[in-house]
């Protein structure tokens, strides 16, 4: 059953750390032989810092591009193009970035299609952020995702939870998710290590994706990450998150 989606908004205490939009494509061997000078020159006005990094175990360089501050990446080898961010706001504002770096791609080289699109949300949920430090976790995160933490003779002995669940979407699309309660700490604060719940969807098609299906897809994407993370918390700590309408 089809799960009704949520009503968007933004959080002004945002759990997440990280957004991924990634394009794989058939192996393009000009990257591979003469690097990305090309597509540098047209990215560096945004994407200034350059850095050229070799694998061992598969000889495909990866040509990273960071932002000013660092915050956003891209990312291009010879079969794959990513956009990352830290300091995601907006949907449209992310989506807009990743449209031009595809066009860009398509323009500098020649892309037949695609062979994998994917889109990852990884949210990071801090209680004390959001000063709910003694809130337990049953009263935050959905209960069907926690049910060990029911259990009176597991939950004050659990340290961890890792879970990976494997989803289909439709026929071609899935999503791999990864949750559980972590060990974190926010960089920017520097504080003492404290437990965390993380929240990773991961959603993905593979197979051959037109060029006009791309964005299709990732539109799809969002609005599936956005209704399954509304389902996976609950209203006390969508609230604690301060949410406004788009």
């Amino acid at each position: 059953m089809k799960s009704q989606p949520y009503e968007r908004v933004i959080y002004d205490k945002n759990p997440l750390i990280e957004v991924i939009c990634q394009v794989r494509f058939p192996t393009v061997l000009r990257i591979a032989n003469q690097g990305a000078f090309e597509f540098q020159e047209k990215i560096q006005s945004d994407y200034p810092f350059c850095q050229k990094l070799e694998s061992s175990s598969n000889n495909i360089c990866n040509f990273i591009f960071r932002s000013e501050n660092s915050k956003w990446q891209v990312s291009l080898t010879e079969n794959t193009l990513a956009l990352s961010t830290l300091e995601y706001e907006k949907y449209e504002d992310f989506r807009e970035k990743f449209v031009d770096l595809t066009k860009l791609l398509e323009t500098t080289y020649t892309i037949p299609f695609y062979v994998r699109v994917g889109l990852r949300y990884r949210d990071l949920i801090l209680r004390s952020e959001l000063n709910i430090q003694d809130e337990p976790w049953l009263e935050l995160i959905d209960e069907s995702l926690i049910l060990e933490l029911k259990n009176p003779y597991l939950s004050d002995k659990i340290e961890s939870i890792n879970k990976s669940i494997e989803i289909k979407i439709d026929s071609s699309a899935k999503l791999r998710f990864n949750h559980g309660i972590v060990t974190a700490q926010d960089p920017e604060q520097m504080k003492e290590e404290e437990e965390a719940y993380l929240l990773d969807y991961d959603f993905y098609v593979e197979g051959k994706v037109s060029k006009n299906e791309v964005f299709n897809r990732i539109d799809q994407f969002k609005e599936e990450a956005g209704t399954r993370f509304r389902y996976s918390i609950t209203q006390k700590l969508h609230d604690a998150m301060s949410p406004r309408p788009i």
